[in-house]
């Protein structure tokens, strides 16, 4: 272990003391009360104090020991191998990388038991309080939402009781930049689902901010591609049913990169499908690298305008009208209720938040919460009352963008467009979460139009760009570029 190492361990042992003293003092001052009297609502929260500070001292002396012990594994392992990232961790070197579901359930519990352990004073203390003043009613929705917290474990815990210790064996390791990423998951279905099984493979970007109390990860979506498997496409495995995998990775992707430790870039690979009781659903964290294999320049593969035809989504939410002059794409309003309804409440908090600012602190603060306000403002209204109509005729493609089917009406001639892409533009959640794709228009001259805005299904995506290249002869330019 080198120096500054040594000195980040006594830091974080130093921090981690005083939690750990206050709560064996906690627990000394609860046993003594124990012993010279009955058991009272001061000793129970004593007793709690105890245990969530004793657990939090404790805990971050023990993970920092451990947590010194796998870094200096990895040192080794980097100095043995310092062009080969992929062997730097067991599971990745072995070619066998074990699901979150376990980590994630024990993470869980983790988190909802000392969630609950803080707030249970509140049950003691709130009813006296609230006599006197009706508001204090409030604080019940942190003991609230341990319950949600509590469920949310359970369902996990239900989950991989389920599903047990699943595994995705890799074809090669690692997963290539410019080539593919093959596999299969080994799980432990009694029978293949119905419906089949979603898979999808993510490049995130995870950033870390702020310090202490303060601190918050953020995680963007960069790139990402998914396939729905039949459940004729499932094989009996070892321990149940195999999930075959197979993504082709794009030449321009980013390569697994931990930066530091507040700054890294992570592959995700998700499975997911309905079954009887708890859904199925597990993530791995694979390994993907630009390696000898990486070709030297772009693959005709990897061109989204020259790639397979997608089939068309059975439930689509864009409204495809043939008319005399054409083919119309009508993006209606309220396409996706779920996120509109989330900005709408965000909308409420920070607006509620900046009145309330407005006459009770300096004027920095509301107009800072303000700005955000009218941002979110923006994005509500976009999201329930936006639309864009996109007509193809024989020579042009006619853009309108607006509110309710209004707005100005722009022309394209064919000879000004120069290719179809879409792009993630917003998303709900982490690394795992929903991501929703814009379509867009680039011209000749560089500039980009947005044709449509926060689809969420990707099939659908593929199949919309697909549609236009089509009728505007992109598809065909696109393929005949290729082959020279």
């Amino acid at each position: 272990m080198d120096r500054s190492s040594k000195i980040a361990l006594l830091v974080v042992c130093l921090f981690a003391l005083p939690f750990a003293g206050f709560g064996l003092f906690a627990f000394v001052s609860a046993v003594g009360r124990l012993w010279h009297g009955p058991v009272n609502g001061q000793t129970l929260v004593l007793l709690l104090f105890s245990l969530v500070f004793s657990g939090i001292g404790f805990g971050l002396i023990v993970a920092t020991f451990y947590g010194s012990r796998l870094n200096g594994r990895e040192q080794r392992k980097q100095a043995e191998h310092p062009a080969e990232p992929w062997l730097w961790r067991d599971d990745w070197a072995q070619g066998r990388v074990v699901s979150k579901t376990r980590a994630d359930m024990i993470g869980a519990w983790v988190f909802a038991v000392l969630w609950n352990l803080v707030s249970a004073p509140v049950l003691v203390f709130v009813p006296q309080e609230a006599a006197r003043k009706p508001l204090a009613y409030l604080a019940f929705l942190f003991p609230v939402a341990g319950v949600f917290l509590l469920v949310r474990a359970i369902r996990q815990t239900l989950a991989y009781r389920e599903f047990g210790r699943t595994v995705f064996e890799l074809a090669s390791v690692p997963g290539v930049i410019g080539g593919e990423l093959k596999g299969v998951i080994q799980t432990r279905f009694r029978q293949a689902p119905e419906n089949g099984v979603r898979v999808r493979l993510t490049c995130v970007h995870r950033v870390t901010t702020g310090s202490g109390d303060n601190q918050s990860t953020r995680d963007s979506i960069v790139w990402r591609r998914e396939t729905a498997l039949a459940s004729t496409q499932l094989y009996a495995g070892p321990s149940g049913t195999t999930i075959p995998v197979s993504f082709r990775i794009p030449w321009d992707a980013q390569p697994c990169e931990k930066r530091s430790s507040r700054d890294q870039t992570l592959w995700l690979l998700e499975a997911q499908a309905e079954v009887p009781g708890v859904d199925y659903h597990d993530i791995f964290e694979v390994p993907v690298f630009r390696t000898q294999q990486t070709p030297a320049h772009p693959q005709p593969g990897d061109n989204d305008d020259v790639a397979a035809v997608p089939a068309r989504p059975a439930n689509l939410t864009i409204a495809i009208t043939s008319t005399a002059q054409g083919t119309e794409f009508y993006f209606p309003p309220a396409r996706n209720k779920s996120f509109a309804a989330w900005t709408t409440v965000f909308l409420f908090i920070f607006g509620s938040a900046t009145i309330f600012l407005a006459s009770h602190a300096p004027f920095i603060f509301p107009i800072a919460f303000g700005a955000f306000t009218l941002l979110l403002l923006y994005i509500t209204v976009q999201m329930w009352l936006g639309t864009t109509r996109v007509g193809v005729s024989g020579s042009e493609v006619l853009v309108q963008d607006g509110y309710l089917g209004s707005g100005t009406v722009r022309r394209f001639p064919f000879t000004e467009l120069a290719s179809i892409s879409s792009r993630i533009a917003s998303q709900q959640g982490d690394g795992t979460g929903t991501a929703y794709y814009d379509i867009e228009l680039h011209l000749r001259s560089g500039k980009k139009v947005t044709l449509g805005r926060t689809i969420r299904n990707q099939q659908e995506v593929e199949w919309l760009m697909d549609e236009m290249r089509r009728l505007t002869g992109l598809r065909k330019a696109a393929a005949a570029a290729a082959g020279t």
